[in-house]
Protein backbone atom coordinates (compact mmCIF):
# COMPACT_ATOMS: atom_id res chain seq x y z
CA UNK A 1 0.00 0.00 0.00
CA UNK A 2 1.23 3.38 -0.84
CA UNK A 3 0.65 6.40 1.73
CA UNK A 4 -0.29 9.83 0.42
CA UNK A 5 2.23 12.60 2.33
CA UNK A 6 2.65 15.84 2.51
CA UNK A 7 5.95 17.33 3.01
CA UNK A 8 6.47 21.39 3.52
CA UNK A 9 10.00 22.53 2.49
CA UNK A 10 10.47 25.67 4.78
CA UNK A 11 12.22 28.15 3.99
CA UNK A 12 13.04 32.12 3.92
CA UNK A 13 15.07 34.41 2.12
CA UNK A 14 18.05 37.03 3.34
CA UNK A 15 21.42 37.49 1.61
CA UNK A 16 20.91 33.50 0.87
CA UNK A 17 18.58 30.72 0.65
CA UNK A 18 18.22 28.70 4.19
CA UNK A 19 15.58 25.36 4.30
CA UNK A 20 14.72 24.30 7.60
CA UNK A 21 15.43 20.46 8.10
CA UNK A 22 14.16 18.33 10.81
CA UNK A 23 16.19 15.56 12.12
CA UNK A 24 14.12 12.18 12.89
CA UNK A 25 14.45 10.55 16.01
CA UNK A 26 16.51 7.28 15.70
CA UNK A 27 14.25 5.29 17.35
CA UNK A 28 11.62 5.99 14.14
CA UNK A 29 11.52 2.97 11.94
CA UNK A 30 11.78 4.63 9.36
CA UNK A 31 14.72 6.79 8.09
CA UNK A 32 15.59 6.90 11.58
CA UNK A 33 18.27 9.27 12.50
CA UNK A 34 18.16 11.27 8.65
CA UNK A 35 17.56 15.19 7.99
CA UNK A 36 14.14 15.58 6.18
CA UNK A 37 11.29 18.18 5.82
CA UNK A 38 8.99 18.66 8.24
CA UNK A 39 5.78 16.14 6.84
CA UNK A 40 3.89 13.65 7.02
CA UNK A 41 0.90 10.92 6.36
CA UNK A 42 -2.50 11.95 4.91
CA UNK A 43 -5.18 11.52 8.03
CA UNK A 44 -8.40 11.02 8.07
CA UNK A 45 -10.55 14.60 8.88
CA UNK A 46 -7.16 16.33 7.11
CA UNK A 47 -9.76 17.66 4.03
CA UNK A 48 -11.98 19.59 6.87
CA UNK A 49 -9.47 22.48 6.64
CA UNK A 50 -11.02 25.57 6.38
CA UNK A 51 -9.95 26.85 2.70
CA UNK A 52 -10.40 30.99 1.33
CA UNK A 53 -11.37 28.55 -2.25
CA UNK A 54 -12.75 25.36 -3.11
CA UNK A 55 -10.47 22.64 -4.10
CA UNK A 56 -11.37 19.23 -5.01
CA UNK A 57 -11.41 16.83 -1.74
CA UNK A 58 -7.97 14.93 -2.64
CA UNK A 59 -5.93 18.61 -2.74
CA UNK A 60 -7.51 19.62 0.39
CA UNK A 61 -6.86 17.06 2.38
CA UNK A 62 -3.18 16.90 1.22
CA UNK A 63 -3.14 20.62 2.16
CA UNK A 64 -5.02 19.83 5.37
CA UNK A 65 -2.15 17.74 5.76
CA UNK A 66 0.93 19.82 5.66
CA UNK A 67 -0.61 22.70 7.53
CA UNK A 68 -1.52 19.96 10.65
CA UNK A 69 2.11 18.65 10.31
CA UNK A 70 3.66 21.88 10.10
CA UNK A 71 1.97 23.12 13.14
CA UNK A 72 2.66 19.31 14.88
CA UNK A 73 6.39 19.30 13.63
CA UNK A 74 6.98 23.19 13.84
CA UNK A 75 4.38 24.94 16.30
CA UNK A 76 3.81 27.52 13.03
CA UNK A 77 0.38 27.67 12.24
CA UNK A 78 0.40 28.55 8.71
CA UNK A 79 -3.81 29.71 8.39
CA UNK A 80 -4.45 33.46 8.60
CA UNK A 81 -7.65 35.81 9.35
CA UNK A 82 -8.41 34.22 13.00
CA UNK A 83 -6.43 32.11 15.22
CA UNK A 84 -7.09 30.59 19.06
CA UNK A 85 -5.00 32.37 21.40
CA UNK A 86 -1.09 31.41 22.00
CA UNK A 87 -2.05 29.43 24.96
CA UNK A 88 -4.40 27.68 23.56
CA UNK A 89 -2.33 27.22 20.24
CA UNK A 90 0.23 25.84 22.53
CA UNK A 91 -2.30 23.48 24.31
CA UNK A 92 -3.63 22.27 20.99
CA UNK A 93 -0.15 20.87 19.77
CA UNK A 94 0.14 19.19 22.45
CA UNK A 95 -2.78 17.13 22.23
CA UNK A 96 -2.12 16.78 18.38
CA UNK A 97 1.07 15.14 19.18
CA UNK A 98 -0.68 12.84 21.31
CA UNK A 99 -2.77 11.55 18.71
CA UNK A 100 -5.15 14.56 18.45
CA UNK A 101 -7.96 14.61 15.57
CA UNK A 102 -7.63 15.88 12.56
CA UNK A 103 -10.95 16.26 11.62
CA UNK A 104 -11.48 18.41 15.69
CA UNK A 105 -8.28 20.35 15.24
CA UNK A 106 -9.80 22.31 12.00
CA UNK A 107 -13.34 22.65 13.68
CA UNK A 108 -11.33 24.46 16.05
CA UNK A 109 -9.66 26.69 14.07
CA UNK A 110 -12.53 27.35 11.70
CA UNK A 111 -14.20 28.39 14.95
CA UNK A 112 -12.17 31.16 15.21
CA UNK A 113 -12.53 32.47 12.05
CA UNK A 114 -9.33 30.84 10.64
CA UNK A 115 -8.53 29.87 7.18
CA UNK A 116 -5.87 29.13 4.33
CA UNK A 117 -5.11 31.37 1.55
CA UNK A 118 -4.72 30.55 -2.06
CA UNK A 119 -0.20 30.81 -2.83
CA UNK A 120 0.57 29.93 1.10
CA UNK A 121 2.17 26.43 0.42
CA UNK A 122 3.66 26.32 -3.57
CA UNK A 123 3.14 22.77 -5.20
CA UNK A 124 7.15 22.12 -5.84
CA UNK A 125 7.42 17.91 -6.88
CA UNK A 126 6.16 14.94 -6.27
CA UNK A 127 8.28 11.92 -5.66
CA UNK A 128 6.91 8.11 -4.93
CA UNK A 129 8.96 5.85 -2.55
CA UNK A 130 10.77 2.89 -5.19
CA UNK A 131 9.76 -1.00 -4.66
CA UNK A 132 12.59 -1.57 -2.54
CA UNK A 133 11.38 -0.07 0.65
CA UNK A 134 8.52 -2.16 2.76
CA UNK A 135 6.72 1.68 3.37
CA UNK A 136 6.01 3.61 0.09
CA UNK A 137 5.00 7.20 -0.18
CA UNK A 138 3.52 9.51 -2.57
CA UNK A 139 4.81 12.63 -1.12
CA UNK A 140 3.66 16.23 -2.37
CA UNK A 141 6.65 18.69 -1.20
CA UNK A 142 5.30 22.26 -1.04
CA UNK A 143 7.53 25.17 -0.85
CA UNK A 144 6.68 27.60 2.42
CA UNK A 145 8.20 30.82 2.81
CA UNK A 146 8.04 32.15 6.81
CA UNK A 147 9.89 34.58 8.76
CA UNK A 148 9.02 32.74 12.26
CA UNK A 149 11.10 30.53 13.98
CA UNK A 150 10.30 27.01 13.93
CA UNK A 151 10.03 25.11 17.66
CA UNK A 152 10.82 21.34 17.74
CA UNK A 153 9.48 19.34 20.98
CA UNK A 154 10.81 16.22 21.73
CA UNK A 155 8.84 12.91 20.33
CA UNK A 156 9.28 12.07 16.62
CA UNK A 157 11.42 14.80 15.67
CA UNK A 158 15.06 14.94 17.80
CA UNK A 159 15.96 18.87 16.31
CA UNK A 160 15.93 20.85 13.64
CA UNK A 161 17.96 23.84 12.23
CA UNK A 162 18.17 26.24 9.21
CA UNK A 163 21.07 25.63 6.57
CA UNK A 164 21.95 26.49 3.58
CA UNK A 165 21.27 23.84 0.54
CA UNK A 166 24.73 24.26 -0.33
CA UNK A 167 26.34 23.75 3.16
CA UNK A 168 23.80 20.51 4.11
CA UNK A 169 25.14 19.03 0.33
CA UNK A 170 29.02 19.59 1.38
CA UNK A 171 28.23 18.12 4.88
CA UNK A 172 26.72 15.00 3.68
CA UNK A 173 29.76 14.84 1.35
CA UNK A 174 31.67 14.50 4.40
CA UNK A 175 29.71 11.83 6.17
CA UNK A 176 28.83 14.25 8.70
CA UNK A 177 24.87 13.90 8.60
CA UNK A 178 22.43 11.60 6.93
CA UNK A 179 19.65 12.99 4.18
CA UNK A 180 16.98 11.67 2.97
CA UNK A 181 17.38 10.64 -0.30
CA UNK A 182 14.28 13.19 -1.63
CA UNK A 183 16.22 16.07 0.38
CA UNK A 184 19.53 15.20 -1.47
CA UNK A 185 17.87 15.57 -4.99
CA UNK A 186 16.08 18.91 -3.62
CA UNK A 187 18.44 20.77 -2.30
CA UNK A 188 20.67 19.67 -4.93
CA UNK A 189 17.59 21.58 -7.20
CA UNK A 190 17.67 24.69 -4.77
CA UNK A 191 21.89 25.01 -4.06
CA UNK A 192 21.64 27.56 -6.84
CA UNK A 193 18.82 29.33 -4.97
CA UNK A 194 14.71 29.85 -5.27
CA UNK A 195 13.44 31.76 -8.40
CA UNK A 196 11.10 30.73 -11.67
CA UNK A 197 13.36 28.64 -13.39
CA UNK A 198 14.27 26.66 -10.03
CA UNK A 199 10.09 25.69 -9.38
CA UNK A 200 9.80 24.73 -13.18
CA UNK A 201 12.74 22.08 -12.82
CA UNK A 202 11.82 20.68 -9.50
CA UNK A 203 8.18 20.30 -10.90
CA UNK A 204 9.34 18.75 -13.74
CA UNK A 205 11.45 16.06 -12.09
CA UNK A 206 9.88 12.42 -12.95
CA UNK A 207 7.52 11.61 -9.72
CA UNK A 208 8.48 7.79 -10.13
CA UNK A 209 12.13 6.20 -9.91
CA UNK A 210 11.42 3.50 -12.20
CA UNK A 211 11.80 4.00 -15.68
CA UNK A 212 12.67 7.60 -15.17
CA UNK A 213 16.89 7.28 -15.76
CA UNK A 214 17.82 8.67 -12.69
CA UNK A 215 19.84 6.91 -10.14
CA UNK A 216 18.84 7.17 -5.97
CA UNK A 217 21.37 9.06 -4.24
CA UNK A 218 21.96 7.56 -0.39
CA UNK A 219 25.66 7.87 0.99
CA UNK A 220 28.66 10.03 0.29
CA UNK A 221 29.51 8.63 -3.22
CA UNK A 222 27.06 5.92 -3.50
CA UNK A 223 24.09 5.64 -5.66
CA UNK A 224 21.48 3.03 -6.08
CA UNK A 225 19.24 1.62 -8.70
CA UNK A 226 16.89 -1.25 -7.42
CA UNK A 227 15.26 -3.39 -10.66
CA UNK A 228 12.86 -5.90 -10.71
CA UNK A 229 14.50 -8.57 -11.80
CA UNK A 230 12.54 -11.96 -12.95
CA UNK A 231 12.13 -14.50 -11.30
CA UNK A 232 11.78 -12.88 -8.17
CA UNK A 233 8.79 -10.60 -7.03
CA UNK A 234 8.44 -7.08 -8.19
CA UNK A 235 8.39 -6.82 -4.54
CA UNK A 236 11.90 -7.65 -4.06
CA UNK A 237 14.25 -5.71 -6.58
CA UNK A 238 17.42 -6.01 -6.70
CA UNK A 239 19.90 -2.96 -6.74
CA UNK A 240 22.89 -2.15 -8.77
CA UNK A 241 25.36 0.52 -7.56
CA UNK A 242 26.89 2.94 -8.67
CA UNK A 243 30.21 3.80 -6.61
CA UNK A 244 32.70 6.48 -6.89
CA UNK A 245 32.63 10.74 -7.10
CA UNK A 246 34.63 11.54 -10.60
CA UNK A 247 35.32 8.10 -11.21
CA UNK A 248 33.21 5.25 -10.29
CA UNK A 249 32.51 1.50 -10.59
CA UNK A 250 29.57 -0.37 -10.97
CA UNK A 251 28.59 -2.66 -8.72
CA UNK A 252 25.95 -5.80 -10.05
CA UNK A 253 24.71 -4.34 -12.66
CA UNK A 254 21.16 -6.54 -12.15
CA UNK A 255 18.55 -6.11 -14.96
CA UNK A 256 17.65 -8.50 -17.62
CA UNK A 257 14.47 -7.02 -19.33
CA UNK A 258 15.05 -4.26 -21.57
CA UNK A 259 13.42 -1.22 -20.15
CA UNK A 260 15.39 -1.38 -17.08
CA UNK A 261 18.72 -1.89 -18.80
CA UNK A 262 17.93 1.09 -20.95
CA UNK A 263 17.12 3.24 -17.21
CA UNK A 264 20.51 1.99 -15.58
CA UNK A 265 21.94 2.74 -19.37
CA UNK A 266 20.73 5.83 -19.10
CA UNK A 267 21.74 6.66 -15.38
CA UNK A 268 25.71 5.87 -16.14
CA UNK A 269 25.62 8.40 -19.29
CA UNK A 270 24.06 10.87 -16.88
CA UNK A 271 27.09 10.55 -14.86
CA UNK A 272 29.21 10.77 -18.00
CA UNK A 273 27.16 13.62 -19.22
CA UNK A 274 28.56 15.32 -16.25
CA UNK A 275 32.01 14.72 -16.54
CA UNK A 276 32.63 11.45 -14.64
CA UNK A 277 34.18 8.41 -15.92
CA UNK A 278 33.21 4.51 -15.01
CA UNK A 279 36.41 2.58 -14.19
CA UNK A 280 34.68 -1.39 -14.27
CA UNK A 281 32.12 -3.62 -13.63
CA UNK A 282 32.39 -5.36 -10.44
CA UNK A 283 30.17 -8.60 -9.06
CA UNK A 284 29.33 -9.30 -5.62
CA UNK A 285 28.11 -13.01 -7.12
CA UNK A 286 26.86 -14.66 -9.72
CA UNK A 287 23.60 -15.46 -9.53
CA UNK A 288 21.38 -14.26 -12.16
CA UNK A 289 19.78 -11.11 -10.56
CA UNK A 290 23.08 -8.97 -10.29
CA UNK A 291 24.51 -10.16 -13.53
CA UNK A 292 21.65 -9.41 -16.10
CA UNK A 293 23.04 -6.27 -17.57
CA UNK A 294 26.53 -7.08 -17.44
CA UNK A 295 26.87 -7.65 -21.14
CA UNK A 296 24.81 -4.73 -22.12
CA UNK A 297 26.69 -2.16 -19.92
CA UNK A 298 30.03 -4.17 -21.42
CA UNK A 299 28.84 -3.46 -25.13
CA UNK A 300 28.04 0.04 -24.98
CA UNK A 301 31.26 0.97 -22.55
CA UNK A 302 33.59 -1.73 -22.98
CA UNK A 303 34.87 -1.68 -19.45
CA UNK A 304 36.73 -4.86 -17.70
CA UNK A 305 34.81 -7.01 -15.54
CA UNK A 306 35.87 -8.02 -11.83
CA UNK A 307 34.57 -10.33 -9.35
CA UNK A 308 35.99 -13.89 -7.35
CA UNK A 309 37.81 -16.19 -9.37
CA UNK A 310 35.26 -18.74 -8.27
CA UNK A 311 32.01 -16.42 -9.48
CA UNK A 312 34.35 -16.35 -12.65
CA UNK A 313 34.45 -20.63 -12.91
CA UNK A 314 30.60 -20.65 -12.70
CA UNK A 315 29.85 -17.52 -14.70
CA UNK A 316 31.87 -19.35 -17.00
CA UNK A 317 33.22 -15.59 -17.85
CA UNK A 318 36.89 -14.94 -17.46
CA UNK A 319 37.64 -11.62 -15.44
CA UNK A 320 40.30 -9.12 -15.86
CA UNK A 321 40.73 -8.57 -12.51
CA UNK A 322 40.14 -11.25 -9.87
CA UNK A 323 39.40 -10.04 -6.20
CA UNK A 324 39.95 -11.42 -2.75
CA UNK A 325 39.91 -10.79 0.87
CA UNK A 326 41.83 -8.35 1.74
CA UNK A 327 41.82 -6.62 -1.95
CA UNK A 328 41.32 -2.67 -2.47
CA UNK A 329 39.49 -0.93 -5.35
CA UNK A 330 40.91 2.32 -5.64
CA UNK A 331 38.40 5.21 -6.19
CA UNK A 332 40.01 8.08 -6.24
CA UNK A 333 38.87 11.34 -4.63
CA UNK A 334 36.07 10.84 -2.07
CA UNK A 335 33.29 13.30 -2.47
CA UNK A 336 34.27 15.91 -0.33
CA UNK A 337 37.62 16.07 -2.29
CA UNK A 338 39.82 13.87 -0.17
CA UNK A 339 42.18 12.22 -1.94
CA UNK A 340 42.68 7.71 -0.99
CA UNK A 341 39.99 6.41 -0.84
CA UNK A 342 38.89 3.25 -1.82
CA UNK A 343 36.72 -0.22 -1.16
CA UNK A 344 38.42 -2.98 0.78
CA UNK A 345 37.25 -6.55 -0.42
CA UNK A 346 35.72 -8.77 2.06
CA UNK A 347 35.43 -12.68 0.68
CA UNK A 348 32.08 -13.72 2.18
CA UNK A 349 30.64 -16.96 1.38
CA UNK A 350 27.34 -18.76 2.27
CA UNK A 351 24.75 -17.43 -0.09
CA UNK A 352 27.01 -18.05 -2.79
CA UNK A 353 30.44 -19.82 -3.08
CA UNK A 354 32.32 -16.27 -4.64
CA UNK A 355 30.32 -13.80 -2.60
CA UNK A 356 32.42 -10.63 -1.79
CA UNK A 357 31.07 -7.62 -0.04
CA UNK A 358 32.72 -4.51 0.19
CA UNK A 359 33.65 -1.77 2.83
CA UNK A 360 34.08 1.58 2.46
CA UNK A 361 36.30 1.95 5.72
CA UNK A 362 36.27 6.19 4.98
CA UNK A 363 32.16 6.31 5.51
CA UNK A 364 32.10 3.30 7.13
CA UNK A 365 29.54 1.99 4.96
CA UNK A 366 29.13 -1.64 4.04
CA UNK A 367 27.76 -3.27 0.24
CA UNK A 368 26.46 -6.14 1.60
CA UNK A 369 25.41 -8.04 -1.54
CA UNK A 370 23.20 -10.96 -0.63
CA UNK A 371 24.50 -11.58 2.79
CA UNK A 372 21.57 -9.40 4.28
CA UNK A 373 18.30 -8.27 3.31
CA UNK A 374 16.13 -5.43 4.98
CA UNK A 375 12.85 -6.87 2.86
CA UNK A 376 13.34 -10.81 3.16
CA UNK A 377 15.30 -13.49 5.08
CA UNK A 378 18.26 -14.32 2.85
CA UNK A 379 18.05 -16.93 0.65
CA UNK A 380 20.81 -19.78 1.93
CA UNK A 381 20.11 -22.99 -0.34
CA UNK A 382 22.14 -25.94 -1.30
CA UNK A 383 23.45 -26.57 -3.97
CA UNK A 384 25.37 -23.43 -4.31
CA UNK A 385 25.07 -21.94 -0.18
CA UNK A 386 26.46 -23.33 2.39
CA UNK A 387 25.26 -22.14 6.26
CA UNK A 388 28.20 -23.12 8.11
CA UNK A 389 30.27 -20.54 5.85
CA UNK A 390 27.17 -17.93 6.17
CA UNK A 391 27.56 -17.94 9.71
CA UNK A 392 30.96 -17.38 9.49
CA UNK A 393 30.93 -14.35 6.99
CA UNK A 394 28.11 -12.71 9.15
CA UNK A 395 30.60 -13.01 11.96
CA UNK A 396 33.46 -11.40 9.73
CA UNK A 397 31.44 -8.14 9.04
CA UNK A 398 29.78 -7.97 12.27
CA UNK A 399 33.20 -7.17 13.89
CA UNK A 400 33.02 -4.32 11.21
CA UNK A 401 32.09 -0.76 12.92
CA UNK A 402 29.40 -0.11 10.35
CA UNK A 403 27.21 3.04 10.02
CA UNK A 404 25.21 1.76 7.20
CA UNK A 405 24.55 -0.98 5.42
CA UNK A 406 23.26 -1.16 1.83
CA UNK A 407 21.55 -5.00 0.96
CA UNK A 408 21.11 -5.59 -2.28
CA UNK A 409 17.52 -6.22 -1.74
CA UNK A 410 15.81 -3.35 0.65
CA UNK A 411 16.79 -0.14 1.76
CA UNK A 412 20.04 1.13 3.32
CA UNK A 413 19.88 0.76 6.84
CA UNK A 414 21.94 2.07 10.00
CA UNK A 415 20.94 -0.73 12.13
CA UNK A 416 23.83 -3.25 10.80
CA UNK A 417 24.33 -5.04 13.95
CA UNK A 418 20.96 -5.46 14.71
CA UNK A 419 20.19 -6.81 11.64
CA UNK A 420 23.04 -9.20 11.33
CA UNK A 421 21.68 -10.52 14.81
CA UNK A 422 18.49 -10.71 13.70
CA UNK A 423 19.48 -12.86 10.31
CA UNK A 424 21.14 -15.48 12.52
CA UNK A 425 18.77 -15.70 15.17
CA UNK A 426 15.96 -16.40 12.49
CA UNK A 427 18.25 -18.96 10.19
CA UNK A 428 19.18 -20.72 13.35
CA UNK A 429 15.52 -20.97 14.37
CA UNK A 430 15.16 -22.36 10.82
CA UNK A 431 17.43 -25.20 11.36
CA UNK A 432 15.75 -26.01 14.74
CA UNK A 433 12.50 -26.51 12.88
CA UNK A 434 13.80 -28.71 10.37
CA UNK A 435 15.56 -30.65 13.42
CA UNK A 436 11.90 -31.03 15.38
CA UNK A 437 10.13 -32.39 12.01
CA UNK A 438 13.48 -34.86 11.56
CA UNK A 439 12.72 -36.16 14.93
CA UNK A 440 8.85 -36.04 14.23
CA UNK A 441 9.98 -38.67 11.86
CA UNK A 442 9.69 -37.03 8.60
CA UNK A 443 12.92 -37.64 6.55
CA UNK A 444 12.46 -36.14 3.12
CA UNK A 445 13.94 -32.52 1.80
CA UNK A 446 10.16 -31.67 -0.06
CA UNK A 447 8.25 -32.92 2.75
CA UNK A 448 10.24 -31.83 5.33
CA UNK A 449 9.86 -27.97 3.17
CA UNK A 450 6.57 -28.22 2.70
CA UNK A 451 6.20 -28.81 6.16
CA UNK A 452 8.55 -25.56 7.28
CA UNK A 453 7.17 -22.80 4.48
CA UNK A 454 3.37 -24.69 4.42
CA UNK A 455 1.73 -22.65 1.62
CA UNK A 456 5.06 -20.79 0.47
CA UNK A 457 6.52 -24.48 -0.66
CA UNK A 458 3.63 -24.79 -3.21
CA UNK A 459 4.45 -21.93 -5.07
CA UNK A 460 6.64 -21.13 -8.02
CA UNK A 461 9.69 -20.94 -5.79
CA UNK A 462 9.20 -24.01 -4.62
CA UNK A 463 12.81 -25.05 -5.58
CA UNK A 464 14.19 -22.46 -3.63
CA UNK A 465 12.48 -23.47 -0.51
CA UNK A 466 13.18 -27.08 -0.79
CA UNK A 467 17.38 -26.15 -1.59
CA UNK A 468 17.15 -23.92 1.90
CA UNK A 469 15.91 -26.79 3.62
CA UNK A 470 18.39 -29.09 2.07
CA UNK A 471 20.92 -26.74 2.93
CA UNK A 472 19.92 -27.01 6.48
CA UNK A 473 19.53 -30.45 6.55
CA UNK A 474 23.09 -30.14 5.48
CA UNK A 475 24.19 -27.92 8.51
CA UNK A 476 22.72 -30.45 11.05
CA UNK A 477 24.65 -33.51 9.51
CA UNK A 478 28.09 -31.16 9.59
CA UNK A 479 27.45 -30.93 13.01
CA UNK A 480 26.71 -34.36 13.91
CA UNK A 481 22.72 -33.68 14.88
CA UNK A 482 21.71 -35.43 11.54
CA UNK A 483 22.53 -37.99 8.92
CA UNK A 484 22.10 -38.55 5.17
CA UNK A 485 20.30 -42.11 4.38
CA UNK A 486 20.22 -41.47 0.95
CA UNK A 487 20.25 -38.46 -1.40
CA UNK A 488 17.23 -35.87 -0.25
CA UNK A 489 16.43 -38.19 2.73
CA UNK A 490 17.93 -37.49 6.52
CA UNK A 491 17.38 -38.87 9.68
CA UNK A 492 18.24 -37.36 13.13
CA UNK A 493 20.84 -38.52 15.03
CA UNK A 494 20.74 -38.37 19.38
CA UNK A 495 21.66 -35.13 20.91
CA UNK A 496 20.16 -32.04 22.61
CA UNK A 497 18.43 -29.56 20.79
CA UNK A 498 20.18 -26.29 20.72
CA UNK A 499 18.41 -23.14 21.31
CA UNK A 500 18.87 -20.52 18.93
CA UNK A 501 21.03 -17.66 20.25
CA UNK A 502 19.52 -14.10 21.47
CA UNK A 503 20.61 -12.30 19.07
CA UNK A 504 22.79 -9.77 21.32
CA UNK A 505 26.29 -10.66 20.15
CA UNK A 506 28.78 -8.23 19.74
Amino acid sequence: MTRQTANIIIYRQGSELQVFLVTRSSEMNFLGGYLAFAGGKIEPGDEAIPLAEELSSGQAETLGCAVRELFEETGILATCGGAPEEEELRRLRLEMLADGDAGEFFSRLRTSGANLEPGTFVEAVRLVTPRFSRRRFSSTFFLFETDKEPEILPGELAGGGWWTPAAAIEAWRRGELLLAPPVIVILRQLAGGLDASTLESMRSSPSQFEGSGLAIPWGPGIELLPFHCPPLPPTLPSSTFLVGSRRFIIIDPSPTGEKEQAHLLAAIENRLAGGDQPEAIVLSHHHADHVGAVDAVQERWGLPCWGHRRTSELLERSFDRELDEGDLIELGESPDGESGWNLRCLFTPGHAEGHLAFFDQRHQALLAGDLLSTLVSMYVGSPGGHLESYFKSLEKIRRLDINLLYPSHGMPTTEARSLINKTIQHRKKRIEQVRDKLAEGLGEVRELSREIYHDQAESRLRPLYERTTRAALEYLVEQGRARELAEDRYEITPGPRIEPPTGNGS
